[in-house]
């Protein structure tokens, strides 16, 4: 078939041979990379296995620093904002600034507390330092062993009770008398009890109602209690009292978030949150009037919680 191929082309024997010798250097130069590979195979495969490895070494490596940071980050003591956070006895009708801030409480919660004995506010019992907003139920426990009022405030407490049952008595007929008189903002629910139409389970929305209220500002507000019938309030009014009204606990409408406002009473939470969106926007607020460019506030709403607020 080749000496056919030659006479077509008319090829004489030295461009034969040229033609050989080319087809050999072809076959050689494709068949070289295979045969290169077959040999250099083992190395190859020896130097992939290697590089693989110090790879894998160099990853563990990085992880294991990364975890060292990670863990160094965790036992590095962060900077606290109480950082002399530290536990005594103390008296809440007379602690100072610099004490309750040792105490763990923030400018903004000390604020809160000086505020409202600044206003003749005064703790009678443990629990009224509870009652404090900006506490909350966490902090009040963590002070409660701690807390030591002072025997002047405790007897105050109880001259009050004694005088609101100073003149319990019960008349033949059985019906309560009707000639007692009852401080609303220190009677306790024994007191309440006497007036006729009062039973235990409205004697205790009365003072818890109190309680959430932060103390009565007016007479008026006993209607509010949840139950309490319109002609039972009617039959005990002329034995009703208010005093202690400078007592009551404010609410620093520029300082409390939304769940601490909404706990009051009177305010919502829908309230409550268009308050402190305001406030975000627009900065403090300083008087009722810039209290009143709240959308969801009207007067009548300004009306009750004025007496509770301050700025």
């Amino acid at each position: 078939m080749l000496q056919q191929f030659f006479k077509y082309f008319k090829l004489s024997r030295t461009e034969q041979n040229g033609f050989f010798v080319l087809c050999t250097l072809i076959l050689l130069l494709f068949s070289f990379p295979y045969m290169a590979n077959f040999f250099n195979k083992t190395d190859y495969d020896s130097y992939t296995i290697q590089a693989f490895s110090l790879s894998e070494k160099a990853a563990i490596a990085s992880s294991d620093h990364q975890r060292a940071e990670s863990s160094m980050r965790m036992n590095t003591p962060t900077k606290d904002v109480h950082t002399e956070k530290s536990l005594f006895q103390f008296d809440p009708n007379t602690l100072d600034q610099k004490g309750w801030m040792k105490l763990g409480f923030t400018e903004k919660q000390v604020k809160v507390l000086l505020n409202f004995r600044d206003k003749g506010g005064k703790f009678y019992k443990k629990e009224d330092l509870a009652k404090i907003y900006s506490i909350s139920l966490a902090e009040y426990k963590r002070l409660e062993n701690f807390i030591a009022i002072s025997p002047t405030f405790t007897q105050k407490q109880t001259q009050d009770r004694l005088e609101n049952r100073a003149s319990i008595s019960n008349n033949d007929s059985g019906k309560k008398n009707l000639s007692i008189t009852i401080d609303i903002n220190t009677g306790d629910t024994t007191a309440f009890m006497i007036l006729k139409g009062i039973g235990s389970t409205l004697s205790k929305r009365i003072v818890k109602y109190r309680e959430s209220l932060g103390g009565f500002v007016s007479i008026e507000q006993i209607k509010e209690v949840y139950g309490l019938p319109s002609e039972t309030f009617e039959a005990i009014l002329p034995n009703l009292k208010i005093s202690h009204q400078a007592s009551v606990a404010k609410l620093d409408i520029n300082q409390l978030d939304v769940k601490s406002l909404s706990q009051h009473p009177y305010i919502s939470f829908k309230q409550a949150t268009a308050i402190v969106n305001y406030r975000n926007r627009h900065g403090r607020f300083q008087n009722l009037i810039d209290l009143k460019k709240v959308l969801l506030l009207d007067d009548d709403f300004l009306r009750k919680l004025a007496p509770y607020l301050t700025f």
